[in-house]
């Protein structure tokens, strides 16, 4: 009996806070969508940009390290690995994008410091 009580109230507890985080985030979305970062657009359109960029830059780290890759050769008849990628140049547009992706989160961490959420 006891059993079935507490489950009860772990269940109840579930489901307010539950019901909590759903009001949260959609707050947070509405706000999101309000506020505007100068030359962004709204804040979602610099969190999907933000997050583009994040995606860009590994592609563009892990195509760097794919093309960096050596092997050695102990015979003459063994295939040789030749990169067919500019990896100084890839590693280059990886940490611009990488820059870029920092500059952007601080832009939009720094808004959200000053912005009220929604009710």
């Amino acid at each position: 009996m006891r059993r079935r009580r507490l489950r009860r109230i772990l269940i109840v507890e579930l489901e307010r806070a539950a019901s909590e985080l759903l009001d949260l985030i959609k707050r947070i979305n509405k706000t999101n969508s309000a506020t505007v970062l100068a030359g962004r657009g709204t804040i979602s359109d610099a969190l999907a940009e933000r997050d583009v960029l994040a995606l860009q830059r590994t592609a563009y780290a892990d195509l760097a390290q794919m093309g960096a890759i050596t092997q050695g050769r102990i015979t003459r008849s063994e295939v040789k690995y030749v990169s067919t990628i500019d990896v100084a140049e890839i590693r280059k547009r990886a940490d611009e994008l990488a820059k870029n992706y920092r500059d952007l989160d601080a832009r939009i961490q720094e808004l959200n410091w000053q912005t009220e959420l929604v009710e």
